[in-house]
């Protein structure tokens, strides 16, 4: 019974993560800088998706005058080409991810440290976090109040 009146006394609030992140120029910045950064494994995938098409072009056109083992050969190296390719875009995803999850973290920390600025001159016991970043999902609102507007007026330095 003392825990549920202690917890009624709570003052609650709640953020959402997302607005408060994409609102930031940083945000945007890192986004044009991950862009770039996925667009450079791109265009080397392409590149090399061109070039085993254009060896399989040239292996269909000439099977009939290839001997077997010159058939063989290149078929060999078409399989090497496509796991190639695979790992190169295995090696961009893991790239991707990682050179995102760095240019989140600073933009956290300031969230994190704006939370707090906001919590504690509004008197709040409890921010309840929401959004992709957090990966809460879902909030289930209980009276408690939004201050994503004064976190992102803070994170914006106004």
């Amino acid at each position: 019974m003392f825990s549920s009146v202690a917890m009624a006394q709570q003052k609650v609030a709640f953020i959402n993560e997302d607005s408060v992140i994409t609102s930031m120029a940083e945000f945007k910045t890192q986004q044009k800088i991950i862009e770039s950064y996925a667009k450079q494994f791109q265009t080397q995938i392409e590149m090399k998706q061109r070039t085993m098409q254009e060896k399989y072009q040239a292996l269909m056109q000439g099977q009939q005058t290839m001997s077997p083992q010159q058939l063989e050969e290149g078929q060999k190296e078409l399989q090497e080409m496509q796991l190639e390719v695979q790992e190169l875009q295995q090696r961009a995803q893991q790239g991707i991810q990682k050179k995102q999850q760095d240019a989140m973290e600073p933009l956290m920390k300031k969230l994190q440290e704006q939370v707090k600025v906001v919590a504690e001159a509004e008197g709040y016991d409890i921010v309840i976090a929401s959004g992709v970043v957090n990966r809460i999902g879902f909030l289930i609102n209980s009276g408690g109040d939004d201050i994503t507007p004064k976190v992102i007026a803070k994170v914006k330095g106004q």
